[in-house]
């Protein structure tokens, strides 16, 4: 949805809402590994064990909300634009690497920012611009995983 007021502070001004609602499908992930364990099988002298990870991963769902507005002000000399945002996911699909291969999880999670753009040009040919925005995710309670590459998150 679009509306494009008359306001006496701006040249020009739009305001925008949107809603989507996504899906990506599931699929299944590789076979584990087989590690041989000694002395369990007589005839062979070694058995087999697959280390556990899930054989198939959900689709995914998102339900995207974002609310913002663009303008010119000052004959064009200044652009401001600016919006917020909210992702609500059931299945987000997460990629980890085991036994040297990518594993596909899913985590319910949200997403909620900002978003700030200006750019100002007092005389042509000189430009400001400034760009910046803001994120907070959270995975729903109970859920977690470890990123194999950072295991110590940092610590």
């Amino acid at each position: 949805m679009n509306w494009t007021p008359k306001l006496d502070f701006t040249d020009q001004t739009l305001v925008y809402a949107s809603y989507s609602h996504g899906y990506k499908a599931g699929g299944a992930n590789p076979p584990g590994a087989v590690f041989l364990a000694f002395g369990s099988n007589t005839s062979t002298g070694a058995a087999g064990s697959n280390p556990l990870h899930p054989l198939t991963f959900n689709p995914e769902f998102i339900d995207a909300y974002e609310l913002g507005t663009k303008n010119t002000l000052l004959d064009g000399g200044i652009t401001l634009n600016g919006d917020i945002f909210f992702y609500n996911y059931k299945g987000y699909q997460i990629s980890r690497i085991v036994d040297r291969t990518a594993i596909n999880d899913n985590f319910d999670a949200t997403v909620r920012g900002a978003e700030l753009e200006a750019m100002w040009e007092p005389v042509p040919g000189l430009k400001f611009n400034f760009a910046g925005g803001y994120e907070a995710t959270r995975i729903d309670s109970g859920q977690s995983s470890i990123d194999l590459m950072d295991r110590t998150a940092g610590d």
